[in-house]
This record gives structure tokens, sequence and C-alpha cells, in this order.
């Protein structure tokens, strides 16, 4: 086998020019799919990593039906309870309560219908970035109940100020309750849903709302990372007529969009690999093609039909492993910059966010090598390759020493 190796080697550096071209194009395709795939799993971490935040947690204690229905009437309705019945299976985590509401906020030129949210201001600036989108004003403080912090496009649609007054209304379990607040900020979220229709308040001012003191619709854990939520969510043990859920099971649309990008990415790069397979293809069929007279000579002098047929094989193999070698290296090497120091999108769209998915992300991509998914597109570049010989090697194996000794 090792003879049939070094002839093979041997064959495709006679046409030295073709094979490196042949090559190039292997490697250069290699490398820009694996480019590709590192920015999509660094935009898709994001998008994760923000949605997980912002709407649940790496496991979250909820009312039951609340997931499907959303009514607020289905609180949690002691919130400490399911803080403590997190923190028991989980002592290092981060957890934060909240409460979702929907009404209409009113000033004295406007009224907008919005959704709010409830939240512990020290807590929730640990596990989002909420206070860092503030960009005129500050964020809740812990100890004032009165304060909003609204979208800046819904603060201009309201016409008010830092400092000015508005009403929110919301419908409690019997009547309409309304709200007195005083708005303390205004926040740039990059996102026009969340910077036209949203506010943010105090959790205590959103169990009053709800005439529900102590209630919340959400109590939520943030974990560093998330590669033991199910057992954590296992082994939490919920207040009676709540439930634990996962962060897959708490956000589904954003994992079923990260899912569903992810296979759009797949079937583009395959269609990409099928491009570079039949360039490959053309290749190798023409190194056949102009040695006939040579293999008539092989098959004559006693070489099988077989061996020739493997040797063939073999050039493609060749082919295909430098050419995924060097593709996989240069795909890294691509890759690290944006792994290091992103790719900077700030000043083309004019913005530090974007919205991707209904989540909010930062306009500076950072990659992430995504080793699993690099060795596999690797291996199918050899394989596709090494599949793109087979017909030429049929043809070289076909031949009659005798027609192939008389091909001019």
């Amino acid at each position: 086998m090792w003879g049939v190796i070094k002839l093979a080697g041997r064959n495709l550096f006679r046409q030295t020019r073709r094979t490196i071209i042949t090559l190039l194009a292997i490697a250069g395709g290699l490398s820009m799919m694996l480019l590709s795939v590192n920015v999509n799993e660094g935009v898709h971490v994001a998008m994760l990593e923000q949605g997980i935040s912002k709407q649940a947690g790496h496991v979250v204690i909820q009312a039951e039906g609340w997931q499907d229905d959303r009514e607020p009437e289905l609180v949690i309705p002691d919130h400490e309870a399911a803080k403590t019945a997190l923190l028991a299976a989980a002592p290092e985590a981060t957890v934060v309560s909240r409460a979702f509401l929907g009404g209409l906020i009113t000033s004295s030129t406007n009224a907008v219908g919005i959704a709010a949210m409830g939240v512990e201001p020290s807590a929730e600036a640990v596990v989002t970035d909420w206070d860092e989108k503030v960009n005129d004003g500050e964020w809740l403080a812990d100890d004032d109940a009165r304060g909003i912090v609204l979208g800046h496009k819904l603060a201009d649609a309201l016409g008010v100020d830092l400092g000015d007054k508005v009403v929110l209304m919301v419908q409690g379990p019997d009547d309409v309750e309304s709200r007195l607040f005083r708005v303390k900020g205004t926040m740039a979220t990059g996102s026009a849903e969340m910077d036209g229709f949203y506010a943010v308040m105090h959790l205590e001012a959103a169990q009053e709302l709800l005439l529900a003191p102590g209630s919340a619709h959400q109590v939520a854990m943030h974990i560093p990372g998330a590669e033991v939520v199910d057992d954590i969510a296992a082994a939490v043990q919920p207040p009676a007529g709540t439930v634990a859920l996962t962060w897959q099971q708490a956000v589904p649309e954003l994992v079923e969009f990260v899912k569903l990008d992810e296979s759009y990415n797949h079937v583009f790069m395959f269609l990409i690999g099928i491009i570079v397979t039949i360039g490959v293809l053309n290749t190798v069929l023409m190194s056949v093609l102009e040695r006939i007279r040579e293999f008539g000579v092989m098959l004559s002098i006693g070489m099988t039909p077989v061996r020739l047929a493997v040797l063939v094989l073999t050039e493609g193999l060749i082919l295909g492993v430098l050419g995924a070698a060097a593709g996989f290296l240069g795909g890294t090497g691509m890759s690290y910059p944006l792994v290091t120091d992103g790719l900077d999108y700030t000043e083309m769209l004019g913005t530090e966010t974007m919205d991707v998915g209904g989540v909010t992300i930062d306009t500076v991509f950072y990659a992430i090598f995504d080793w699993e998914v690099m060795g596999i597109y690797a291996a199918m570049a050899i394989g596709l390759v090494f599949l793109s010989s087979i017909y030429p090697a049929l043809k070289a194996a076909g031949l009659k020493p005798v027609d192939a000794m008389r091909h001019i």
C-alpha cells in the first residue's frame, strides 16, 4: 500500500501547477466555510446569552400554565420560596424575580400601549445589561418603587423628559389598576420594539399593580455555564402550583430560530462543497484521460484493474487530505482575529446594537471556534474529494490494455 501512496503522490505532482490550483480551491473553499461557521457560532452564542439573561434564565420557576398563556394572574404567590428552591439546587447561582405587565401608559400629552417588566434593580443589573443601556438619566434604585425607565422612543412618543410623571394603567384581578411613576431614565437597546414599547419598573411596583404582594411571574436562576442545567432543573423542588423549566423550555422560539439558522447555513455550505467537488472531479478525470496510454502499459505488465482504481482513488484521497489540512489551518487562522478582536459593524450600521431574531446583540461580532463542526467539515471535504475520484477510478479500471495503448 505504501508503494501505491508513493506512486499516487508522484503522479499528482507531475502536473504541479494543476495540483496546486486544485489544492488552493479545496483549501480556500474550506477556509471560508470554517470562517463562516465560527462567526455564526459567535452570533448564535451571543443571541442565546442575551435571550437567556433577559427573557428567562438557565433554570426558571413559573406558575403552571404561564409558559403557554402568559395571563397576568398566573403568578408565583411567594417568589422568595421559589428563590430558596433554586438556591438549594445551586447555591452559587444568581437568582432574580420578575413580573410582566401589559397596559396603557399616559403622560400629559399622549397615551401608548406598552409592555412592562418589574425587576429587582441591583440583582437584574448583575444578569442583564439593562442598566448599561440607559442613555439618559439613571438605572432604577433598590429603594425607589416610584421610578420607571422607558425606551427612548417611548419617552419621545409620550413627550416626557427625566423627572416627568407618567401613569401606568393595567388590568388587575377585578378592575383597572393605575399607578403614578416618575421617569428616572431612558434606554436605547437597538431594538425598535424594546425602545418604542417597553418600560422597566421596580418589582414592588408591579406587585402593587397586580394586587399580589410578594409575587412574581418568573424566578430565574443564572449560572456561569449552561452545561448542567438539566441536572439542576431535575434537582429543583418548586413550590406547589409552579414548575421548573430549563432555558430550552423557557425560550423555545429562540432555540428553534438558532437551530433553523444553523440548518440553513449547513445546507448553504454543503452546496459550496458540491461546487468545489465538481472542480476536483474535473481535475482527477483530466489526469486519468491524459494517462490512458500509461495505464494501458501498466495493465499489460500485470497491474490489475482493481489496483489501478485504488491508485486513482489514492490520488483523490491525498488531494482531499492535503486540501482539508490546509483549509483547516487557513480557516483557523482567518477566524483567530475575529475571535480575539471581533468584527465591528458599529460604524456601518450606525448603532451599537441590532435586533436579530427578536434578541438585541452588540454590533461587534465575536467568532467562536466550533472545533466539533470544523472537524466535521474537514472530514466532509476529504470525503467529497474522495467521492469525486470514484468515477475517474472506474473509468481507469474499465480500460482494455490494447485499446488504451493505442490511444493518442
